[in-house]
């Protein structure tokens, strides 16, 4: 998979066309995977190349900078989960106000055909673009003879009788519904940052951990206790996460299993796995020590078996 960075002024990449996904793709969920499914089966048909095109930064950073909507996945964090499903090429399109003010019949004129040359493109039953969302499915097949692409419009993947969308496993990470957000993602939730300095709590309960400090735009779950693995040094070892009501200083701290040694102003991964209970408060330490040893024989057992 190669990935390009574009904007405005770039050159048609595509001069023979390619078959065609876009849009902001947070999470790569089940519904973006069968949407990227489509779109290479369909460029195989075609002989012609799979293309994903998403944009850097996220769209709402540019339309209401002054509201933050916590990312699934950042920018640059989506591509390594995209490299799975085989696609040909990813393109990082800047999006600025420039784009954004295009016309649905511009944007089709200027960017899909005329820096893409799209042969075909396939996008969700709610997808929009343009000015104010204004283009959509119905658009494109209003224009595509005039342009000269053909158009799949693919309908919603169902979990529990709903549609899979990134608001809802956003929805399903703050509200503690853990387990239906990451069915929904089809893998652990991944969260990468820089490990500080804590309170020492843990250490002094007989359990170390590492405080680490996501970055800012990085969706953390509800507050409560999860299972979880760090990489380190590449490789993978099993721990318990924890995430406090208060993140003055970290985000999440996690004790890890079978692990010692400093880390401090490391860059760390963490995958979360499983959420297994809300906060309690503790009367005394040494009913959270207690706590904290039934949670850790919980937590191995739910390793142990993914």
């Amino acid at each position: 998979m190669k990935v390009l960075h574009l904007d405005m002024d770039s050159k048609n990449e595509f001069p023979d066309g390619c078959v065609l996904t876009q849009g902001t793709f947070d999470g790569i969920h089940l519904g973006h995977a069968r949407l990227l499914e489509s779109v290479i089966e369909r460029g195989r048909e075609l002989r012609l190349p799979s293309v994903l095109l998403t944009f850097k930064p996220h769209p709402a950073k540019v339309l209401r900078p002054s509201r933050r909507i916590p990312l699934l996945t950042l920018g640059e964090e989506r591509i390594p989960i995209l490299e799975k499903f085989g696609l040909d090429y990813v393109a990082l399109f800047e999006f600025n106000t420039e784009l954004a003010i295009l016309q649905p019949e511009d944007y089709v004129r200027r960017i899909l055909v005329g820096k893409f040359g799209i042969k075909a493109i396939v996008v969700g039953y709610n997808h929009t673009f343009g000015r104010k969302r204004e283009g959509n499915g119905a658009f494109l097949e209003k224009v595509k003879n005039e342009y000269g692409f053909e158009v799949t419009i693919q309908q919603p993947v169902m979990f529990e009788n709903e549609p899979v969308h990134s608001s809802r496993v956003r929805s399903d990470m703050f509200d503690g519904n853990f387990g239906s957000a990451v069915t929904m993602l089809d893998r652990p939730y991944r969260i990468s940052g820089t490990v500080v300095r804590g309170r020492g709590v843990g250490r002094q309960l007989g359990y170390p951990t590492i405080n680490v400090r996501a970055h800012k735009d990085k969706l953390i779950p509800k507050f409560g206790v999860y299972a979880a693995r760090v990489r380190i040094n590449g490789d993978w070892f099993p721990g318990m996460m924890y995430i406090s009501e208060d993140r003055s200083i970290f985000d999440l701290e996690v004790s890890i299993f079978d692990f010692q040694g400093d880390l401090y102003d490391r860059y760390v991964d963490v995958d979360v796995v499983a959420r297994t209970r809300d906060g309690i408060r503790f009367d005394s330490n040494e009913e959270l020590a207690a706590q904290i040893a039934t949670d850790e024989q919980e937590i191995r057992g739910i390793l142990s078996g993914k």
